[in-house]
């Protein structure tokens, strides 16, 4: 497995997480709001009023000899999945109530534009240094950009499918749809890798593998996807 490949799969694994973190996250406060909905449906019962609360002093206290400062309880502002807590402030980075998809776009945009513009820029001058320690010529920088160019459409293909789909949808995605869609991007770039390759020599697959320029890395941050969401500059 070539470091690229291992590269690909966190990129590929980390945003599957997310997801299924965002389904599981959405499953629990759904179960809060139905657990504090029925709490005040029993407190509004006649008579509920009326009937003080009495401690059981035979009932038995719970046993903290095992609970530490060191492993505080989550706010109520806080999320919690699979045993980790995610902090409440995150909550900003999902819509917001009242929000529509567009508007959700409009305001996050701009910011993970900005927080991929400078790897862009990094994977450009990597490509340009590449190409110039390589002695690239035409032809094969323009096979560079055509792979990179069709895997990228490619996978936006393969997104746009399993969203009008529903299988990629955060409330219904399965752990198997997740794995199966993280291979097919996986073997995208991995085509796109193996495209570019072959129109390399022999010296120059050689100076790519111990040049810190990589396909998949190019291919992540150089391809604008934000264009797939109709955003316009």
């Amino acid at each position: 497995m070539t470091l690229s490949f291992w590269r690909t799969t966190t990129f590929v694994l980390a945003a599957a997480c997310v997801v299924l973190a965002w389904r599981a996250c959405g499953s629990s406060r759904a179960a809060r709001r139905a657990a504090a909905d029925e709490g005040a449906a029993a407190r509004a019962t006649p008579g509920a009023d009326h009937a003080p609360d009495v401690p059981d002093r035979h009932a038995r206290r719970p046993d903290r000899s095992g609970d530490s400062d060191d492993d505080p309880a989550p706010t109520d502002g806080d999320l919690s999945a699979w045993g980790i807590t995610v902090p409440g402030w995150l909550r900003w980075f999902a819509p917001q109530p009242g929000e529509d998809l567009l508007a959700y776009r409009d305001r996050m945009v701009p910011i993970a534009q900005a927080a991929v513009a400078p790897h862009r820029a990094r994977v450009a001058r990597g490509r340009d240094a590449f190409a110039a320690a390589a002695h690239l010529d035409p032809r094969q920088r323009a096979e560079l950009d055509a792979a990179v160019t069709d895997a990228a459409a490619a996978i936006q293909d393969r997104v746009m499918q399993g969203l009008l789909s529903g299988d990629l949808l955060p409330a219904r995605v399965k752990p198997s749809t997740a794995v199966a869609f993280a291979r097919d991007v996986l073997d995208l770039v991995d085509r796109a890798q193996r495209r570019f390759t072959a129109a390399l020599r022999d010296d120059q697959r050689a100076l790519l593998a111990e040049h810190p320029f990589d396909v998949a890395d190019y291919l992540l941050f150089s391809t604008r996807w934000e264009d797939m969401l109709g955003v316009t500059e």
